[in-house]
């Protein structure tokens, strides 16, 4: 599938629209394609027993290489033969699954149970839910994991935390994974009323089972799908549908549309209450290694000054070699900005960072609320960023370029001549069309 950003241009304080800077997914159909030349068949041997592969038995290497079921494993033991094909799959292994598609259509249902044959009529009738939570779940898998974290998130993704949503013990997470994928389904093919309003009923679902299970202690056995779940949950907040500039905080005047940023955090929180569970979880491996590369990165070890800081934004700010994050509610979203406004453009990157919006302190985020510049000016540096690698991180087009319009706009009608030069780069990066300013005349 390819991905492409339309763009336009335009003059005087005009806002480029939306819908001209949308991500648009192209899908390669198979029709079409020219018929394969023919090849005499080579020699081969018949075989009457033993995977066609490569004559390994029970099950060929060739088929544990690629995932895929192999036609000639032995039959269960009739002790397995009451048991779902969740326990026959066993422990998680770094090789994506496969599952047939009346597999996954008994797995989702055994993990929902009765739930969808409740679902809304208006939906359709049961078939039609079942046929719309298995096409997202298939989509979430093999196509919006490709679009989160880095790659060694998305390989927990497709595998370790596929196997915790099939258990029923955590029905949250399998809504949340299923509302993920129809979300992104929608967003790409926009207008099929059904699947959109079994996107509101999956993901109500999801947030609703999933409050019910915060109000319990974190534990070695719900650590898993906690955190699953939550780095999964927010994504509703940050891809919301027709979303415009005008719909932001910054212009609206609402500190309460501004929720979104501050659901992006929670992550933190998990973790923060799980303390040393997280390192025994299926993302303890993961997260480890990430940590150890973040902390050279940001450079944790320097709690003070101006030290690896981008220097014009630390003098926007009144930054100097005696600031810490206790003095000003500016430096800590600074400090972790800097370094990814100096990381190369590629996918790796990319992923790195958006992580900054779920790293923010309560502190910056109140001065967002009350769009004070300086924050703002920040916030349309990392929106502005995004901007720029939305290649790789297509669901940036859903609303953090509408962000970054509504804040430029914003910040060039206050007039400030210490902020318009901090304009150029995020306006640059999202589309918007500044006023030339009198020097430039």
């Amino acid at each position: 599938m390819e991905v492409s950003v339309r763009t336009s241009t335009g003059t005087g304080s005009q806002v480029t629209p939306g819908k001209m800077w949308q991500t648009i997914f192209r899908a390669r159909l198979p029709g079409g394609q020219s018929e394969p030349a023919y090849h005499t068949r080579r020699a081969h041997k018949k075989s009457r027993g033993g995977c066609m592969c490569d004559e390994q038995k029970p099950t060929c290497q060739r088929c544990q290489t690629y995932g895929a079921t192999c036609s000639y494993a032995p039959s269960p033991s009739p002790l397995h033969a009451g048991r779902s094909a969740v326990s026959v799959l066993g422990a998680p292994t770094k090789v994506m699954f496969s599952l047939t598609v009346a597999e996954m259509v008994s797995n989702i249902k055994e993990v929902l149970a009765g739930d969808l044959i409740c679902a809304p009529r208006m939906i359709g009738d049961y078939h039609t839910v079942v046929s719309i939570a298995v096409d997202s779940f298939q989509q979430f898998v093999n196509i919006s994991t490709n679009t989160v974290g880095s790659s060694m998130i998305q390989q927990v993704m497709k595998t370790d935390m596929i196997h915790v949503a099939f258990n029923s013990k955590s029905p949250y997470l399998m809504y949340t994974i299923i509302g993920c994928g129809i979300l992104h389904l929608n967003r790409m093919c926009p207008g099929y009323k059904p699947r959109e309003l079994a996107e509101a009923y999956f993901w109500q679902q999801a947030i609703k089972l999933y409050g019910r299970a915060l109000q319990g202690p974190v534990t070695e056995h719900n650590i898993d799908p906690l955190v699953s779940a939550c780095m999964l949950i927010g994504i509703t907040s940050i891809i919301p549908p027709d979303f415009q500039p005008e719909d932001s905080w910054v212009l609206t005047g609402r500190s309460s549309d501004l929720n979104w940023l501050a659901l992006q955090g929670g992550l933190n929180c998990i973790l923060t209450l799980a303390g040393r569970l997280v390192n025994r979880s299926i993302w303890g491996v993961a997260f480890s290694i990430s940590h150890e590369w973040e902390t050279k990165l940001y450079r944790y070890d320097v709690e003070q000054g101006r030290e690896g800081l981008c220097s014009e934004l630390a003098d926007l700010c009144e930054i100097d070699d005696t600031t810490t994050d206790a003095t000003s509610p500016y430096y800590f979203a600074l400090k972790i900005l800097s370094p990814l406004l100096r990381l190369d453009f590629n996918a790796q990157n990319s992923s790195q960072c958006t992580t900054w919006m779920g790293r923010l302190h309560p502190s910056y985020v109140a001065m967002l609320r009350q769009r004070d510049p300086r924050a703002l000016v920040i916030m349309a540096y990392w929106a502005g960023l995004m901007c720029k690698l939305s290649q790789w991180q297509p669901w940036i087009e859903g609303r953090i370029r509408q962000e970054c319009i509504a804040i430029c706009m914003y910040l060039e009608r206050q007039g400030d001549p210490i902020i318009q030069p901090f304009l150029e780069f995020p306006a640059s990066a999202c589309g918007y069309a500044l006023r030339p300013t009198v020097d430039k005349i």
